[in-house]
């Protein structure tokens, strides 16, 4: 009985130690790929190698030996895991539960026997093998689960616009800004780079200045591109353009240190039918209001900024306008100013002529918003001869003037001819309400 007692304890002991999972639990081995233990030993170079197909030869995940080294503050990201990455699940202690291949489909929910389909969107291989387990372990005794990467996802970055080859190029971890550009070529000559755009998958922009970029290498501006960045190279402007009421309007070559006032004299200076006061200067993408008439009539010389290659300067024409027609000297437009009156209006016309009706003048007040208008008979040799006020009414910006001569009378013709032309009321004949002087 001793000798069967002793046989049994040394029978256990053997037991014991040639299967460690008598007695106590078995840990999970560490993932492996699946071919290393047919495979003989690789040497370091192969380790950190990949093929062509981007599939992993050696025990270390696949990291080119191109990419820029990371500072030691910025540790390298783990590979997360997406749709279209293939991947191996040996289980090695009951392969039944084996699947040697499967792409993770768009959803991210892999399938395995005797489990639900289970997500591993964003989750690393790791992670993957421990839910694995977990769930397993409700059906079978230590499963013991290896989860190798045997593909990765093709994941690009697209660069377009005024690059030498526009188009996409295959992302890897550590990639920089710089360091892409160059391997598309780098900007055409005549594109711009302190105007480059990165827009990331989340819709979010960057603006970078990657001007000299032989100094902008391991600077914030040499930023760590994303999966599915957009890069833009925008092209570099060299001119600059002025429209409106100028003498010249276009577009001009562009000089260093040019300034508003430069840019006015390139096209001649401004016609007098400009609104100095409502001019727009779009400097560097942004609209803004000028104040022209600061600059040209007094000398506010703060208005004078520098421009830039691109800027646009428009110069409306003025809307505020009195005419004045009939028996005198200009007929036309002059520019309302407040606080004008009908004598105002003759001066800036050069004044009546010999056979001017002064007595039988007609302000026409047209009011565009409501399509009406009012005609106002005004004798004005009663301001001439007794300084009345009220015989010299006050204008307002649109009013017309309109001047009977003795000789001729009035001609309905001319005047229905005038307002046609200058749109000023829909209903032309409205403005009669009130009579013309003879």
């Amino acid at each position: 009985m001793k000798l069967s007692k002793l046989t049994f304890l040394s029978g256990a002991a053997w037991l014991a130690f040639a299967c460690p999972a008598f007695g106590q639990e078995a840990k999970p081995e560490p993932i492996v790929p699946a071919k290393a233990a047919s495979q003989p030993p690789a040497d370091k170079s192969a380790d950190k190698s990949s093929d062509k197909s981007g599939v992993p030869t050696g025990k270390s995940e696949v990291v080119p030996s191109s990419d820029k080294k990371k500072p030691a503050d910025e540790p390298l990201a783990p590979y997360l895991l997406a749709a279209d990455d293939v991947l191996s699940v040996v289980v090695i202690n009951f392969p039944n539960l084996s699947v040697p291949q499967m792409v993770v489909p768009p959803d991210g929910k892999i399938t395995v026997p005797l489990l639900e389909p289970l997500s591993v969107l964003g989750k690393t291989r790791e992670e993957v093998r421990d839910l694995l387990i977990e769930k397993w372990r409700k059906y079978v005794i230590n499963p013991s689960v290896t989860v190798t990467l045997t593909s990765k996802r093709r994941e690009n970055v697209l660069f377009y616009g005024f690059v030498s080859r526009p188009g996409t190029m295959e992302y890897r971890r550590s990639l920089h800004i710089l360091e892409a550009l160059a391997e598309v070529g780098g900007p055409q000559p005549t594109g711009d780079l302190s105007q480059v755009g990165v827009t990331h998958k989340s819709g979010t922009k960057r603006l970078l200045d990657l001007s000299h970029p032989e100094s902008k290498g391991g600077t914030e501006a040499d930023v760590l591109l994303e999966v599915g960045d957009v890069v833009y190279i925008p092209e570099r402007r060299t001119q600059f353009s002025v429209l409106g009421e100028v003498m010249r309007p276009g577009s001009f070559e562009y000089r260093e240190d040019m300034t508003v006032l430069d840019a006015l004299t390139a096209v001649g200076g401004v016609k007098e039918t400009a609104d100095l006061n409502a001019s727009m200067l779009t400097h560097n993408g942004k609209d803004s209001k000028i104040d022209l008439d600061g600059l040209l009539r007094h000398g506010i010389m703060t208005v004078n900024i520098k421009m830039a290659a691109g800027d646009r300067l428009v110069v409306p024409e003025i809307r505020n306008r009195t005419y004045i027609f009939g028996a005198v000297a200009r007929p036309g437009f002059y520019i309302y100013k407040p606080g004008d009156r009908i004598l105002d209006a003759l001066n800036g016309s050069g004044g009546p002529l010999p056979d001017a009706n002064m007595s039988a003048v007609n302000l026409i007040h047209i009011d565009n918003t409501k399509n009406v208008s009012k005609v106002e008979k005004i004798d004005v040799m009663k301001f001439l001869k007794k300084g009345d006020m009220k015989y010299n009414a006050v204008l307002a910006p649109g009013d017309v003037v309109f001047i009977p001569n003795r000789k001729r009378g009035v001609s309905l013709s001319d005047v229905f001819g005038v307002l046609s032309g200058l749109s000023l009321v829909s209903n032309v004949g409205r403005i009669f309400t009130g009579g013309l002087g003879r």
